[in-house]
């Protein structure tokens, strides 16, 4: 595991590089001493059209939670803002909107 002072929140959106090779995308519900407990973990998927985003478990329940041992863990970071409001997006079906700017007209 990489040593990290990188505490997450509640409610934080994680990208996990996991021993195994497969880097996830998940919200963070708890981050313990030992382990991360996660909600609704996605699978990157590299396509031809860009990052994909897959659900880690086929036959779960949609809003199922797990829990990953630090140990299992090589690198974990924020997830990118445009990745983020994806899994936000596919994962609750609401699309986030990004702060724009204020045009106005005479």
């Amino acid at each position: 595991m990489l040593i990290s002072n990188n505490k997450y929140s509640e409610g934080d959106i994680a990208s996990l590089k996991l021993v195994n090779g497969d880097e996830i995308v998940a919200k963070v519900i708890e981050d313990g001493s030992a382990e991360y407990r996660l909600e609704r973990p996605c699978t990157v998927v590299p396509s031809q059209k860009g990052i994909m985003l897959i659900s880690s478990l086929f036959t779960s329940q949609p809003d199922f939670k797990v829990t990953i041992s630090k140990n299992h863990v090589l690198l974990h970071s924020n997830t990118a803002n445009e990745i983020r409001d994806h899994y936000i997006e596919i994962t609750t079906g609401i699309k986030p909107i990004t702060a724009g700017s204020i045009v106005t007209g005479l």
